[in-house]
């Protein structure tokens, strides 16, 4: 946002907040733009989404002495997210060739998969490395070529900052965000 703001000359702040929480952030005035894909953006009928700017990937990392090419090859353990949907092509190995254990978040997640209890874990790709980075692990270690899912991520912009939506268009048209890039300068997670 550092260089949409020095390359448009409009200011920006940005804030996390939790998907359930942009409505809010909007409605109230606190946010006229969030990142989102489209299936997931809040208040569609009155956002413009630009882009996408970004990439999101669930994928499989898995213990080094596991390194599967195919999802066909998955068998053992895998941790996974309660109440998260993932690919048919691995909701049909769990349980049958998987079996499943649950964590409530990423970190109780990555915590599981680290100590060893499960050979396989599926998740965002630049959490997984934002969080092994914080621990001082090496996440090429456990990086597979297998991805579950991959959605475009937008900048949903109110459709009544019309200036920023021309200006976004215009900066996204050729700027690529490069998530991996930003890993280091990231604060850890409250």
């Amino acid at each position: 946002m550092d260089e949409f703001t020095q390359k448009t000359g409009i200011p920006t702040d940005f804030l996390p907040t939790p998907r359930k929480r942009q409505t809010w952030a909007l409605e109230t005035g606190r946010a006229n733009a969030v990142f989102a894909n489209p299936r997931w953006m809040p208040l569609p009928d009155r956002m413009q989404a630009v882009g996408p700017v970004l990439t999101w990937r669930d994928r499989v990392f898995a213990q080094s002495d596991r390194q599967p090419d195919s999802f066909d090859d998955l068998q053992g353990s895998i941790c996974l997210r309660r109440w998260f949907v993932y690919s048919d092509r691995l909701e049909h190995r769990v349980g049958t060739d998987l079996v499943r254990h649950d964590g409530y978040d990423a970190e109780q997640m990555l915590g599981m998969f680290l100590n060893k209890r499960c050979d396989y874990i599926v998740m965002k790709e630049m959490e997984f490395r934002f969080l092994a980075r914080l621990l001082k692990v090496d996440p090429e270690r456990y990086s597979t070529e297998l991805i579950d899912a991959e959605w475009p991520v937008y900048l949903g912009i109110l459709k009544t900052e019309a200036a920023l939506i021309k200006a976004a268009e215009a900066f996204f048209a050729t700027h690529i965000v490069d998530a991996g890039a930003m890993l280091p300068g990231l604060p850890p997670p409250d």
